[in-house]
């Protein structure tokens, strides 16, 4: 008998090994899958949960309970996403014969502009200070990458040394659904890369091809929340408006800043890896954003009575 527990855990190996979906999103899916199977258990009066036995209505009632329980609507949006993700899987494998999640709409998410920062407060947030010479060379270094390549907190990480020809001037990722993409690295970026590596021969000695860019000060593969903690203390320094300091400020302000330099929205697009250019153009209501407080700022006509 196919069960929802047993093929949950089949599809998150899938996502995991296969498709490389990031922890962060892994952890998020697992959550979902496990609560509608806590809901079913409950819903239909028996566990273990068969694939069979689950339809559109029970489907609807699960999502129906969260909107009830005063769930986000972002969240159910993801959960529903979820939901028919794993379904999708379970067809293919031919678990099921009809996706009960298929012709579910997602609720309507209103669209929050991204958080960024100006370019002049970007370049402060690179000038970098401190004691420790390998810090502050290694925290340059990932800065540059995160501004200046606008690569994901989850590609930053996993890069290793062969990832980066400092050469060519090029970097390679490999980003969601376990997709690859090369990057052009800028003079600067080189330039920070080259005098961390060299810190870091210093410090820990010879490294491999095979061995991770960015380390810990202990020459280990450093963590994603290492990096979340060095970076949010470098743009608070120079920002107090940006509501949520992370890495991904600065991958928004590296698209930001790109448009507002006059880029091809379609080249930003390859750029940050994404696969529908209408994820890209939630930059294009940054910049009109940015030009009406401008406007309305500046010109004698825009003051309000």
């Amino acid at each position: 008998m196919n069960t929802l527990s047993e093929k949950s855990r089949e599809f998150l190996d899938y996502l995991r090994d296969i498709r490389r979906y990031s922890p962060n999103t892994l952890a998020a899916y697992e959550r979902d899958l496990r609560d509608f199977r806590l809901f079913l258990i409950d819903y239909l009066g028996r566990d273990p949960v068969p694939l069979g036995d689950i339809d559109k209505i029970s489907v609807r009632h699960w999502l129906g309970k969260l909107s009830e329980e005063k769930v986000k609507t972002r969240s159910i949006a993801r959960k529903l996403a979820a939901l028919k993700s794993f379904f999708n899987y379970a067809l293919k494998n031919r678990l099921i014969t009809v996706n009960p999640a298929y012709s579910i709409r997602s609720p309507r998410i209103p669209r929050s502009l991204p958080n960024v920062l100006s370019q002049e407060q970007s370049e402060k947030a690179l000038d970098i200070e401190g004691t420790d010479l390998f810090i502050n060379a290694r925290d340059l270094a990932v800065m540059e990458l995160l501004y200046g390549c606008g690569i994901r907190l989850s590609e930053l990480v996993e890069t290793n040394i062969r990832d980066c020809n400092l050469r060519e001037g090029l970097l390679q990722v490999t980003g969601k659904g376990n997709k690859q993409r090369v990057l052009p690295l800028g003079n600067s970026a080189s330039k920070s890369i080259a005098n961390y590596l060299s810190l870091r021969k210093d410090k820990f000695g010879n490294f491999t091809p095979e061995d991770p860019l960015i380390v810990s000060s202990r020459g280990k593969r450093i963590s994603r929340r290492a990096v979340q903690m060095r970076v949010e203390k470098l743009i608070a320094r120079v920002s107090s408006t940006v509501k949520k300091n992370s890495p991904h400020v600065l991958r928004h302000s590296f698209a930001t800043h790109l448009l507002d330099n006059g880029a091809d929205l379609e080249a930003v697009r390859a750029l940050l890896g994404h696969e529908d250019l209408s994820t890209t153009q939630i930059y294009t209501h940054v910049q009109t954003e940015h030009l009406k407080k401008i406007y309305r700022q500046a010109h004698p006509r825009a003051a309000k009575k």
